[in-house]
């Protein structure tokens, strides 16, 4: 079966829209999105300074959980009734996986969909001799008869995404505990090296498919000239913070609005209009995917005839805007993210310099192909994806990982770096395919 394809059909399944005209490529199924440290409108300038000095320094400590980001597919599994069940949303999950699916509902859902269905019914299988392997007592400690699902990414050459690993590998990651609703109430960290050394001593890693890992160790190392790069980094998150006209007890909330009034600004410039301050702060709030409170009619009475173009702007290039006004801080940590993975000297990636020479080429001819035969708004996507990639150093800079995951305030963030753009990019040509 074509590659591109089962990627496509991937996607499909990880696609999930998180606004009325924006959406990401998120972790899928059960476990949900990991957030950028850009995305969480909640934290403060100075909260994202503390986490950019953390990284540069090799700060991070084993309450940070830094663990490789893998990228495959995303499942939720637990052990109710003497068996294996899987999760792909929340109603799988609720009152202790009541209604979560079998080996056999699981090979349903994905039947005929190629080679995802393969991997998956390759994975459950594996995971029921693997994790059946072991004592009762420690699968009732584990799983709590589905109370609790561990996360697992299912990696194979078969359904290869963006990064080549060039092995097959079931990698536990977290154990979730959830009440009655299917609502977190408790995540451990740790449980993912845990349950894959029991897996381990019980002799059952090695499957008729797949090995049975827990997720990758990082060598957290302080960044070269870390002194210097901290202050490149802090000089850049000031000069945004000044540009936005905020401050280091601001928000991303409050720099999002602040980018996106200078939007405004521009705009009304080349329009060649004076606009009220509501006119000006309700545009802001729609380019910025805030809220679109400020609606058609009101902007029609406030302005009269302009209120068409800014209303044909945003249903034309609305969506390239957006991720203009977020690209600031967005480039800075995709920055500190690549610089970070270019520090790593271990990946889950069987051949790390063939990988990342493998993923060169491809992308490179995958912006070729969208060049030659990409639409109007495929072709404007991708210029944005391409000035993200200069931004933060250019194709030199990848390497054969998705990224990292680590907590910080109790929350778990990712970093990506380049891999972010390069796979918006593969992205565009699969849907296209």
């Amino acid at each position: 079966m074509d590659k591109l394809l089962s990627y496509n059909q991937f996607l499909f399944e990880k696609t999930k829209p998180i606004s009325s005209d924006y959406s990401l490529v998120t972790e899928g199924g059960a476990y949900g999105h990991l957030t950028h440290p850009f995305e969480d409108l909640g934290l403060t300038m100075q909260d994202l300074q503390d986490m950019i000095d953390v990284t540069v320094e090799g700060a991070f400590g084993p309450e940070n959980f830094v663990q490789e980001k893998t990228d495959g597919q995303q499942l939720s599994i637990s052990w109710k009734g003497g068996m294996l069940i899987a999760a792909r949303n929340k109603s799988h999950i609720k009152n202790a996986g009541e209604n979560a699916m079998t080996a056999k509902d699981l090979a349903a859902k994905f039947e005929g969909k190629g080679d995802i269905e393969v991997a998956y019914n390759a994975a459950m299988r594996d995971l029921q001799a693997s994790i059946g392997a072991l004592s009762e007592d420690n699968k009732l400690k584990i799983f709590d008869e589905g109370r609790k699902f561990a996360s697992i990414e299912v990696i194979t050459p078969v359904t290869q995404n963006t990064v080549p690993y060039g092995q097959d590998m079931l990698v536990f990651h977290s154990i979730v505990e959830y009440d009655e609703e299917g609502n977190v109430i408790g995540e451990d960290k740790q449980a993912g090296y845990e349950i894959a050394k029991m897996i381990e001593d019980a002799n059952s890693a090695a499957q008729e498919m797949f090995y049975v890992r827990g997720p990758k160790n990082i060598d957290i190392v302080p960044f070269k000239d870390a002194k210097k790069k901290a202050k490149y980094y802090g000089d850049k998150l000031k000069a945004i913070m000044k540009d936005a006209g905020i401050n280091t007890t601001s928000t991303v909330s409050d720099f999002v609005m602040g980018s996106a009034l200078n939007k405004v600004d521009e705009l009304a410039k080349g329009f060649k209009v004076e606009l009220s301050k509501e006119a000006r702060e309700g545009i802001a709030r729609r380019l910025g995917g805030i809220d679109k409170s400020y609606n058609a009619r009101q902007m029609k009475k406030d302005l009269g005839d302009v209120a068409q173009m800014f209303t044909d702007l945003e249903k034309k290039d609305g969506k390239i805007i957006k991720k203009k006004i977020y690209a600031p801080l967005e480039n800075l940590f995709l920055e500190v993210g690549t610089e970070m993975m270019k520090n790593m000297s271990s990946f889950l990636s069987a051949n790390p310099t063939e990988a990342s020479e493998y993923m060169r080429k491809e992308i490179e001819s995958t912006i070729s192909t969208l060049r030659k035969t990409g639409g109007e708004e495929e072709i404007k996507k991708l210029e944005h994806e391409l000035s993200r990639i200069a931004a933060i150093g250019g194709m030199e800079n990848i390497v054969p990982t998705e990224g990292i995951t680590f907590v910080f305030k109790d929350k778990v963030y990712k970093y990506t770096g380049i891999f972010a753009p390069i796979h918006q990019i593969r992205s565009m040509l699969a849907y296209k395919r």
